[in-house]
Parts: structure tokens; sequence; C-alpha cells
């Protein structure tokens, strides 16, 4: 998304890989600085005190020990620290659950406790107010944190939950298991919430609700900033983009975690609102993909389009929901060093683990859209999966 180019072209492919880019490549925030805007960012946009990098700056020296083999040694120092979900689920032994206590708390905060993410609100308001007051155009990024785990959030937005009308997936488990004619790497330890254990039908109802409150809460404070743009006479010419960095896990075959790549844990939400635009209100069923953001974002502001960036602006979708559009997208998992590569098309979700050596999966989600039927070795797909391989390939 800050880069504008796909992860195997960054090597970003981890929480703990920096991004340095060549000299004369932005990341997004900088790139609207560049050319006159005002920029703020607040809360969780770059992952700890990585902000992008160029190879002529300083880089931090906690960037350096990224590297697989590194991270390897790591790992022997530090047995089941967190580079635990790097390697294949079927050679993880049951991390230590005290080591994800407080990833593992589940529900309200003590009276008077505000979370996380109300300070995020208050520090982009405060950024709006001020941006009124300059009278120039403005870039600003705010991050909130929920529903990342832990899975709390002030009592109030608990109690508009009830545990029990829950809606259980179709695809429940009370842990991963390999279903037959799956790829392993499929499936991933739960090491955020019932790490090493199984889990009840009860448990599971009372964490949905945990993370439906976690999203109530945030939406709050989503309507706070924009009720200040507002109040700041801001909404009217300000493009306002929602998203959410990745889907996640429900007790959907039995996980509860990001880092797979089924559709649940792929997809994401994409909300674009351009106040010019008379499409307001409308969804698209075109997929589209985080990479297209920057090139959008720079398209809508009339700023030139920056030549390293690898997405197209969704400019044509935005004033045409309805318009042609063929661009699949793609989504890549890093497991034990090799990687696990989808590409999603409006019909198929089909994917590659460690360039096919480690199994493919393939999903018609015109009929399937739990991904529940693995088609990648079906005589009557064969030419399905060699047409998308190709394209997977980018060819």
């Amino acid at each position: 998304v800050l880069s504008g180019r796909l992860p195997t072209t960054t090597g970003v492919l981890d929480n703990n890989t920096w991004l340095v880019l060549e000299d004369g490549m932005l990341p997004l925030p900088r790139y609207f600085a560049k050319h006159g805007y005002n920029v703020a960012t607040h809360g969780k946009i770059w992952h700890g005190p990585n902000r992008g990098f160029q190879k002529s700056e300083k880089v931090p020296a906690q960037a350096a020990w990224s590297t697989p083999a590194q991270r390897a040694e790591q790992q022997k120092l530090e047995p089941g620290y967190w580079y635990t979900h790097f390697t294949p689920y079927r050679n993880l032994r049951p991390p230590n659950p005290g080591q994800f206590s407080s990833a593992n708390r589940i529900g309200p905060l003590p009276d008077g406790e505000v979370g996380q993410d109300a300070p995020i609100a208050d520090a982009a308001i405060a950024s709006l107010r001020e941006f009124a007051s300059a009278g120039k155009p403005f870039f600003l990024a705010t991050g909130f944190h929920k529903p990342h785990v832990p899975l709390t959030a002030p009592k109030k937005y608990f109690d508009m939950f009830d545990p029990a009308a829950m809606t259980l997936p179709p695809d429940f488990d009370t842990e991963p298991r390999h279903l037959p004619g799956y790829p392993a790497d499929e499936f991933r330890q739960n090491i955020d919430l019932y790490a090493g254990r199984s889990f009840t039908v009860l448990e599971a109802r009372e964490a949905m609700r945990a993370y439906y409150a976690c999203m109530a809460y945030m939406d709050a404070q989503v309507g706070r900033v924009l009720d200040a743009l507002t109040a700041a006479g801001l909404d009217r010419n300000t493009i306002v983009v929602l998203w959410g960095d990745h889907g996640w896990h429900l007790s959907e075959k039995g996980m509860w975690a990001k880092g797979t790549l089924f559709e649940v844990s792929a997809r994401g939400p994409l909300f674009i609102a351009d106040p010019r635009l008379r499409t307001a209100g409308r969804t698209t069923r075109r997929v589209v993909e985080y990479l297209d953001m920057y090139p959008t974002l720079t398209d809508l502001c009339g700023l030139p389009k920056p030549a390293w960036v690898e997405g197209t602006s969704l400019r044509p979708l935005l004033e045409n929901p309805e318009a042609q559009w063929d661009k699949p997208a793609r989504t890549f998992v890093v497991r034990n060093w090799a990687i696990g590569r989808a590409i999603r098309t409006e019909r198929w979700r089909y994917t590659e683990w460690d360039e096919g050596r480690g199994g493919r999966a393939l999903f018609d989600h015109d009929r399937d859209q739990h991904e529940m039927r693995n088609l990648a070795e079906e005589e009557a797909h064969k030419a399905t999966v060699e047409s998308l391989g190709r394209l997977l390939k980018g060819r």
C-alpha cells in the first residue's frame, strides 16, 4: 500500500523486514508531501518504527536482522517466539500459551479505560483542525488497531452483542486440522487466540462477540474523525478511504488468525468516497487489490503517477462500478521461507505453495464461497488451473 509495489518486488513479506526503496521512490505520505500537501500520520500506519527508507538514507540497525538465515538463528535462541508463524503448520509444536497471554485476552476493559484507538482519533481530530487553519491540501493517515488482538474494548460495545446470537460458520471446527485434499500449508496454528489447544463452541461465540465489539469501538472512532472533518468544513473536498489490511478467521476451519490464503483471511474491506462522484453508496463486484490504492489517490488528486508504482488506478470503477475490468488480485504468505501465492478473479481463487511444490488449491466462488472443496487436482478443471497458473506467474 505505502510503496505502490508488490511485496515480492520490495522483499517485504513479513513484519520484520523493513521497506527500503530505490532513491527517488517515495512512500505514499512522502509523495503527497513532495507535492505540497500537509501530511500527518497517526496510529498503526507503519509497523513499529519502520517508515519506509531510501537506499541512500541511514537505515536503523534493526532492519539488518531480517534475512531468513538470521531469523532462523534467532529462533534457536528464542524457541516458539514470533517466528513460529513462518514455519509450516505440520511442523509446529504447540506454543506456550503463557507467551501469548496479552493477545489471548477477550473481554471488556476495566472501567475508565478508553482503549487504544480513542487517543488515535483524538490526534487525528487535532490534525484536521490544524489543516483547516492552514488552508492547504492535506494527507491524513489514521491507523486504528482494532479489531486486532487482544479482543478488548470498553464494556458498552460488548453490551451491543449477544454471544448466543453469534452464528458459527459452516466450516466451523474447534482447532485447525489438515483437511483431506488441501495442501498442508493452507492451515496455520492459532497463535493469536487459543494457542496450542482446542476451543469450545461457547468460547468461539464469546470470541466472535468480542471481535464485533472491537469493530463497533473502532467504528465509533472513525465516526468521530468524520464528524470532525465535517465540523472543519473539509468534507466536501476531501477523499476518504476506509480499508482494513486483511480479513480474519473467526473459527472457519478451526482458525482464529490472519496469515492464510483462504478468502476469509485474504479479503479485506475497501471503501473510497470522493464527494465529486455520483456513485456514492454503490458497490462493485470487480476484484481489486490494495496495490491499486497509491495510483488511485494520485490520480484522483491530479498528481503525476509515480513511474515505480505497479498498481492500477481504480478511477474507472469509481465512476462506473459496472465497468469492464479483468485485473485480478494477488496475495502472498510466507511458510517455512517459501512463498504461498494466490490469485483471485471474480470467480476463482487459485493458490500455489512454493511454486506448486507444496501443493495447489482451486476454489470456485460461484458455487463454493466457503472454500470447502479443492478442485485443483480434478481433471475437469485442468485447463482452469493452467490458465490461472500462467496468470499467477504474470504470463
